[in-house]
């Protein structure tokens, strides 16, 4: 009996995951900052509420933020035109216990009820050519096609 295979960027392991199982990692990239604070993107994946689509994700998560987050201002928006969607790339400011953060978000739907949002951060001032670098990188993504979902066992 073949075991299926759950795929990570790194290699494979066996597990038998249920087809209701959501997945919930984060990816985190980031330029070594020896105990510093750095450049980093963040990659965190949700699922929509029922009868919530991407805009008004956005809209609740940004004033989330603006009652989270120290001295949160949106600076821009930026369009992003994927193949099947138009977003915004928000570029927008806080205060971390570091010190003061710039960062560019984006929310891009991958499903019916499924979001990826893109996390780019970096100390302030961001330098410009990071937030292009940012901004490209996350209109750069293009999602896999939707997995083929095997008929359900008769047996079961």
């Amino acid at each position: 009996m073949n075991t299926p295979l759950y795929k990570i960027n790194e290699g494979t392991f066996p597990a038998v995951v249920p087809r209701d199982w959501e997945e919930q990692t984060v990816n985190v990239l980031r330029v070594p900052g020896h105990g510093h604070a750095t450049a980093s993107l963040v990659v965190t994946r949700e699922t929509l509420p029922l009868g919530k689509d991407i805009a008004g994700y956005v809209q609740d998560q940004i004033r989330a933020l603006a009652r989270e987050m120290p001295d949160f201002k949106i600076s821009a928006t930026i369009p992003i035109l994927y193949p099947d969607q138009k977003c915004e790339a928000v570029c927008a400011s806080w205060r971390a216990l570091e010190g003061p953060m710039d960062q560019v978000l984006c929310c891009v739907g991958v499903g019916p009820r499924r979001a990826l949002i893109f996390t780019g951060t970096h100390p302030a001032p961001m330098p410009e050519p990071l937030r292009r670098q940012f901004i490209q990188i996350i209109a750069g993504f293009r999602p896999h096609p939707p997995a083929v979902q095997p008929e359900a066992d008769a047996a079961t």
